[in-house]
């Protein structure tokens, strides 16, 4: 077998500078998600989150209902 070298400071800087946005079917919520899977909020308007909060819900009932 072979042992994998322990990352260096520079590749874990590397990898969580990667951000990507993941969409969850299931619930209908989309989350940014840092490198190795760390969920980080974003900032969004009072309205953006209202919009969001009625698509969660909606999703929500949704999933609950299957």
């Amino acid at each position: 077998k072979k042992i994998k070298a322990p990352m260096t400071r520079e590749e874990w800087e590397k990898q969580q500078s990667v951000i990507r946005r993941v969409y969850d079917p299931d619930t209908g919520r989309t989350r940014l998600i840092r490198g190795d899977g760390e969920v980080i909020e974003e900032i969004v308007s009072r309205d953006r989150q209202k919009e969001i909060n009625k698509q969660a819900t909606s999703a929500d009932g949704i999933s609950y209902m299957r």
